[in-house]
């Protein structure tokens, strides 16, 4: 399955795109503020399970010498 996401800028154009999926039946819908939200987070959420983790360790021992300079 594969999605896309088209933004307009009035409902007319919104419901031209909708009719036009509909018609070549595809599922469409508009999506809520919300729900734009909520994918937008979850979006950077998943960016961020790729960058590396610095242990905790590593990182209290990093703070523990800048510390003691």
């Amino acid at each position: 399955m594969s999605t896309i996401v088209i933004n307009v800028d009035d409902k007319s154009s919104a419901k031209l795109f909708l009719d036009l999926a509909k018609k070549l039946r595809f599922k469409a819908r508009i999506l809520t503020d919300q729900q734009k939200e909520d994918w937008a987070l979850l979006a950077m959420m998943e960016s961020r399970d790729k960058e590396p983790v610095l242990p905790v360790e590593s990182a209290l021992d990093i703070l523990s010498r800048i510390k003691s300079k």
